[in-house]
Order: structure tokens, then sequence, then C-alpha cells
């Protein structure tokens, strides 16, 4: 199975904190644990079966997949971090770094979190399908289930989101320039 989230632990990571339910559209972090490296915007190879220290670059490699949906570049056309950077200058006159795209890509995310938690998401509903969260008897994920609290734990201390609430922290609204979305008793 592709995309089970079994197989692959940060692709498990990215369906229950994906903003529209598990969508693997929503960053394809299982091509990073199959090879696939973004070692130009921090994103590593890391072992598919690992649970822990790899929270941080599946909320990087999300926010870069936020930047190629919001620029409108398909998954499947491979282009390199620095390129989509090249010609987002080149069309816009622009002479932004690679990182202040990134940071685009990180404030989309976040406003995405913000307007889901209005509608009524929290963390309780961070979870996978009860079938899913079962341990397969063979083949080659035979027995792994992720572990999801931990890696939510890493997640959102890596994201600067409160664990309670599941809400960016007022830090790290107005580091991302989103000041107006932090509300009086935010944490």
């Amino acid at each position: 199975a592709m995309h089970d989230p079994r197989a692959f632990s940060g692709q498990a990571l990215v369906y229950v904190t994906s903003p529209r339910g598990a969508c693997h559209n929503q960053s394809d972090y299982y091509t990073v644990e199959m090879g696939g490296t973004l070692e130009e915007i921090g994103v590593p190879m890391t072992d598919r079966f690992a649970d822990s220290g790899k929270a941080a670059s599946v909320a990087r490699h999300q926010h870069w997949r936020t930047l190629c949906n919001d620029l409108v570049i398909c998954f499947f056309a491979v282009v390199s971090p620095g390129s989509v950077a090249e010609l987002v200058n080149a069309a816009m006159g622009w002479e932004r770094s690679l990182e202040d795209l990134l940071l685009a890509g990180e404030r989309g995310w976040n406003m995405k979190r913000l307007l889901n938690l209005r509608l009524g998401l929290n963390p309780a509903n961070e979870k996978l399908p009860l079938l899913l969260r079962q341990p397969l008897p063979d083949g080659g994920q035979e027995g792994h289930v992720p572990d999801l609290e931990m890696m939510l734990d890493e997640y959102y201390a890596a994201s600067g989101w409160d664990r309670a609430s599941g809400r960016p922290t007022r830090r790290r609204l107005e580091a991302l320039g989103l000041s107006e979305f932090v509300e009086d008793n935010q944490p």
C-alpha cells in the first residue's frame, strides 16, 4: 500500500495534520521516506519507520507543498526548490530568497490551521481511523503502527502550536506576520 501510514510514519503525521483530511496532496512526505530528499530546504531522507525526530521535517515539507499548491505547481513535475525560487522571482520581478518563499508557505499552512480551528477542528480529531491503527500481520510494514501521540508532541513543538488548543501560539503568529489573528487569551 503506497500511502498506507503504517508503511511511512511521516506520512501518518501528514494525514492527521492535513487541513482537508488525510490527503497525500497536502504533503507527499512518503516520497522523502522513499529517498526523494529535499536537502535544499532542510528535508533529509528519514527511516520510514522512525517515529521520533522527523516532525520538524514533516512540517517543513508541508510548508513547501503549500507553497507549491499556491503557485499551482504539479507535484508530478519535479522542480527543485531553487528553480521554483528562480521562476517566481523572474515572473514577479522580485528578489526573494527561497526561505522567504517557504515562509509564505508556512503562513498559508497556519492560516488553514486557524480556519479549521474556527470551524471546529481540535487536537482530539488528529488521529487515524481504527483500521489504520492496527498492525498488519505480514508484509513490509508488518507489526508497525506509528506512535502518533509522540509525533504530534514533536510536531506541535516544531510548528509553534499550543498542544492543548491546537492553535498557533502568539509568538508563532507574530513571527509569521499574522498578529491580527492573535486572540487576547492566546498562549
